[in-house]
């Protein structure tokens, strides 16, 4: 019975109102942890950003909410997408879209490929750059641009900017 109670418990905590179970944890910030979630509707891979509330203050939750309700608003390739938030007396919850390939950060680490070619680069820069003028567009500055907030597709080439919370605003 005691096994039984603490699988349930165990279940129950790894799964966000029964629309998401959560999975290993693939990224730490200043504010939150990212984990791979799954979304129980349809199957597919989510990201799945973690706020902890108990020791933030009322100001710091007040700019990321505001921040979400930009999101909401952002369509861009080369922006990840937001597709919801969940709130629980712990924790906020920041549904964007999985990018499967992973940061440029961890992508250029020498244990995994190490430096990668001018033209690639190149490439990403590129997009960068494109997702940056669509921010800009929309009165948004990101201010923290650096590898571990650009992620890398599976598509040819593709690359997107992860939103940074504290560090995005209109202007």
């Amino acid at each position: 019975m005691a096994s039984r109670q603490h699988n349930a418990q165990f279940h129950k905590s790894k799964t966000l109102d029964n629309k998401y179970m959560l999975g290993d944890e693939i990224g730490k910030g200043a504010y939150g942890r990212v984990y791979k979630g799954l979304d129980l509707e349809n199957g597919d891979f989510v990201a799945i950003k973690q706020v902890s509330l108990e020791n933030i203050p009322q100001e710091d939750l007040n700019i990321i909410m505001q921040e979400i309700d930009l999101l909401k608003n952002l369509n861009h390739k080369n922006i990840v997408k937001y597709l919801g938030s969940l709130k629980t007396k712990s924790h906020l919850h920041i549904i964007l879209e999985y990018v499967e390939n992973g940061s440029l950060a961890n992508i250029i680490k020498p244990n995994k490929f190490g430096p990668i070619p001018e033209s690639l680069v190149a490439l990403y820069i590129a997009q960068v750059l494109e997702g940056l003028v669509y921010l800009h567009e929309q009165g948004v500055i990101h201010r923290d641009i650096k590898g571990a907030n650009i992620l890398s597709t599976k598509e040819v080439n593709g690359c997107i900017l992860f939103p940074s919370f504290f560090l995005c605003f209109n202007h």
